[in-house]
């Protein structure tokens, strides 16, 4: 479970804190006391030590105020009370004023120091408080993968950080000019105050305050800027203190720059599937500019065969060449079930029919399809008779296998043979087509299966 940090505000400790001095002269009465119990046994600078003891303990509590009132209250009771003549503010001993200046100046040294490191511990740890939550915002905005992620993290974290709800305002891409609120996705519109007062700070990037209250805050980056932080009143009414100011610009700026960085992965994103488009229609392009092509142009140079009367063709060459018209057809047939294949694999939309099928009677529906373009070729089969049955779609499996033979009679010399050979091994079925051509470069393999890929 994530930890929740609030961001508290620290203890104010004004300078005539009464409770701090309460607590000074409570511990120069208690040095006084004790004092006054041991000083037949200790000389009067061993006192001394009492009063400073109690000094430094009010530095700790109260702070320097109080402090130095107590270095004042030691001096006065130490000379009070154990400088003769006893009871009264007399000296006899000229000496002494001397160590009441030492004890005045030290006990005020202490109070200083001890406040100033206080000062200091406190800084510290308003310090650590905004690291800790800048940390939990940019944590949370890291992990997050989209835009409603981000904003979701953003009002969380304002929540809990300030004790305030904010919203966003972010600019349109490419510049059109308008705001869109955050959550919600509404165009902003200038009739309403908040909106308004949006769209001014955006213009003019600086901070404003709509008439309701509302901070809007300006998110700006090196490219410019990308938006307005809406902050809403504070439910109790309290303003903000330094603290908390100096935390609310540490987070608008986080929040600008993590805003452009998720606008501009979302550009490189675009960027990515519009050359991949492209890409893909060039290939596509490619490939019905090459594979439709050549049976085209053998149909149309058949047909117009068969038109002109003057060839002088006999019958048997008329039936050749209709044969050859119909096979490129089928050809052309073929590849263009390819591409409607391709369209409803990637739709999801084809839906596997699996039956008992023989190895040999796939092989032999498959040459079939290819028709001449296999006859012509030396093909050797090598399957047998032993092979299991599979369990797979006929009409797929046969198309597959005539596109892998189509291509090793394509890419392969036309003196060569291609040869299909199968077994059983370990309970699964295995068909090899070989093919005697220059084979596919190592460094293409791993493209072997993607759309329109030539090489």
């Amino acid at each position: 479970m994530a930890r929740r940090l609030k961001l508290v505000r620290s203890p104010r400790r004004p300078l005539f804190a009464w409770r701090g001095y309460l607590a000074g002269l409570g511990l120069v009465t208690l040095a006084t006391l004790t004092g006054y119990l041991v000083h037949t046994f200790f000389a009067p600078a061993n006192i001394l030590m009492i009063y400073l003891l109690g000094v430094s303990v009010t530095a700790v509590i109260g702070g320097f105020g109080p402090s130095a009132a107590a270095s004042i209250a030691s001096v006065l009771a130490f000379d009070f009370f154990f400088v003769t003549p006893y009871y009264t503010f007399a000296i006899d001993d000229t000496q002494y004023l001397f160590t009441f200046a030492v004890l005045l100046l030290v006990g005020v040294t202490i109070s200083y120091l001890t406040s100033s490191i206080r000062r200091q511990t406190e800084a510290a740890e308003v310090r650590e408080r905004e690291t800790a939550t800048l940390y939990a915002l940019g944590r949370d905005l890291a992990i997050a993968g989209d835009l409603e992620s981000y904003i979701q993290a953003i009002t969380t974290r304002f929540r809990e950080a300030l004790g305030r709800n904010v919203f966003l305002y972010l600019a349109a891409p490419e510049g059109k000019g308008w705001l869109t609120r955050y959550p919600g996705g509404r165009v902003a519109s200038a009739v309403e105050p908040e909106h308004a007062s949006a769209i001014r700070a955006f213009q003019d990037r600086e901070r404003l305050f709509s008439q309701t209250g509302v901070c809007c805050l300006p998110l700006v980056t090196a490219r410019g800027a990308i938006g307005v932080l809406a902050l809403e009143p504070s439910p109790s009414g309290e303003t903000m203190d330094a603290e908390q100011e100096n935390l609310l610009g540490a987070y608008t700026d986080l929040v600008a720059v993590a805003l452009e960085g998720i606008r501009l992965a979302e550009q490189v994103r675009d960027a990515q599937v519009i050359k991949a488009t492209e890409k893909l229609q060039a290939a596509l392009l490619n490939a019905l500019s090459h594979d439709l092509r050549t049976p085209l142009v053998s149909i149309i140079g058949t047909l117009s065969s068969l038109q002109q009367e003057d060839m002088g063709l006999d019958e048997a060459s008329r039936k050749n060449l209709i044969q050859v018209a119909h096979e490129e057809a089928e050809r052309l047939n073929r590849l263009i079930d390819n591409l409607l294949d391709e369209s409803r694999l990637e739709a999801g939309a084809i839906k596997l029919s699996r039956q008992p099928s023989d190895v040999q009677d796939l092989v032999g529906a498959a040459l079939e399809q290819l028709g001449g373009r296999a006859r012509d070729r030396a093909v050797r089969i090598d399957i047998p008779g032993e092979a299991p049955f599979v369990a797979v779609d006929f009409s797929l499996m046969v198309h597959t296998l005539a596109n892998v033979l189509d291509n090793a009679i394509k890419f392969s010399p036309d003196a060569s043979p291609v040869e299909i050979t199968a077994g059983a091994t370990n309970g699964a079925v295995w068909v090899d087509i070989t093919d005697h051509g220059v084979g596919v470069p190592e460094e293409d393999l791993g493209a072997i299966f993607d759309k329109f890929y030539q090489i």
